[in-house]
């Protein structure tokens, strides 16, 4: 009786901790990652296929240890949480400070992340990123209150996975959720399941709303180590 009674304890742990992996693996969870140490990489954030850079593989691991923070701390630097905090704490994360000549450039985050990365060469477009990517947006919301679209740079993001079909997986700090995973296919622009919904709520919806209508452009901020 003793060892059946151990063997049944043993299987449930087990079934404890399965169950426990398992919720830590879905997409919208608000539950913060580990809070120290690397975080492990399932299977269903890699990259599909593709082969990655050290680095690249590092801005995945760095999306999914960001995934539903809210406090982004690495080592010993503390970031915004907002878009172009969560996507410096993830590249600071893989080793890269895309900080480190802010001085050089005027306006936000966003603005003088996409200028260092234009003079450095680093931007593209695309219809099938790579992860590890940086998604530049325009037009997210009515930044200088004018009620027209012409708004650019106002929200950035990372390619974590990209599928067969083009619909990209990417990490962003959402204005109401917090630091999520959301989709776009540039392929299939039209297409609302491939696609989140962008555009803030009572801004307006002409001109577009998904993600996949207000893209601007991408860039391989992994290569600035290089």
């Amino acid at each position: 009786m003793k060892l059946i009674l151990s063997d049944w304890n043993t299987r449930g742990r087990n079934l404890n901790k399965l169950l426990t992996s398992l919720s830590a693996l879905l997409f919208f969870s608000c539950a913060s990652a580990p809070q120290t140490g690397e975080a492990p990489l399932p299977e269903d954030l890699s990259s599909s296929g593709d082969v990655l850079s050290e680095t690249q593989a590092k801005v995945v691991e760095g999306s999914y240890w960001a995934l539903g923070k809210s406090q982004l701390k690495v080592r010993d630097k503390v970031f915004n949480l907002d878009c172009s905090g969560t996507v410096m704490a993830v590249y600071y994360y893989a080793g890269i400070d895309l900080s480190r000549d802010f001085g050089k450039y005027t306006g936000g985050g966003t603005e003088r992340i996409f200028k260092y990365l234009e003079e450095s060469d680093l931007l593209y477009d695309t219809e099938m990123p790579v992860p590890g990517d940086i998604i530049f947006w325009d037009n997210t919301y009515d930044k200088n209150g004018d009620g027209v679209r012409n708004d650019e740079l106002t929200h950035m993001g990372i390619v974590v996975k990209i599928d067969e079909d083009g619909t990209v997986t990417y990490l962003h700090e959402h204005y109401k959720k917090g630091i999520i995973l959301e989709k776009m296919n540039l392929k299939f622009p039209d297409d609302m399941e491939k696609n989140s919904a962008m555009r803030m709520k009572g801004t307006g919806m002409n001109g577009g709303w998904l993600s996949s209508h207000l893209y601007r452009i991408l860039a391989m901020g992994y290569e600035l180590d290089e």
